[in-house]
């Protein structure tokens, strides 16, 4: 009567590059990318990027969204970026917010960027005076032999 439906979340891949792949160039994409080969050259995609445990990606990758549990040999640059346990990215990453999991590698710089920088407020200056009232640290002494006999 009725048939329940099952998810699959491979749906949600506009493209998809399988392991046995090699891309070499510049990819664009409109939806999201899975890459599961070797890519050499340039990624943009406007959706979300998704580098598999046993792809390569020797490229700078723009994106909206980029998760990586391969390996990214160049610069990524998004809003969010994930790097998962076995993932590994050498090169800068330029991002609003970042994910890294344990196992996550990354050897490079991290940018991390926001929309609306918010300017920081110094730290407010010691007081003289109110340093000078502070407690002095104490200093703890062990005990010898003559304290010890009259404090029995």
């Amino acid at each position: 009567m009725f048939r329940k439906t099952v998810f699959d979340p491979a749906q949600l891949i506009g493209t998809n590059l399988p392991e046995n792949t090699t891309i070499k160039g510049e990819l664009k994409c409109d939806g999201n990318l899975h890459i599961g080969g070797l890519v050499d050259g340039q990624v943009e995609c406007a959706g979300s990027v998704i580098v598999s445990e046993r792809a390569v990606v020797r490229a700078d990758i723009k994106a909206r969204n980029v998760s990586v549990l391969g390996t990214v040999e160049g610069n990524i640059e998004a809003d969010k970026v994930e790097i998962l346990d076995g993932g590994r990215v050498l090169g800068d990453v330029d991002v609003i917010d970042l994910l890294l999991d344990e196992g996550g590698i990354v050897r490079g710089h991290v940018i991390m960027r926001k929309d609306e920088v918010v300017p920081l407020e110094p730290l407010p200056a010691a007081d003289q005076a109110g340093a000078a009232e502070a407690p002095a640290p104490s200093v703890l002494t062990p005990p010898t032999d003559d304290s010890a006999a009259t404090s029995s």
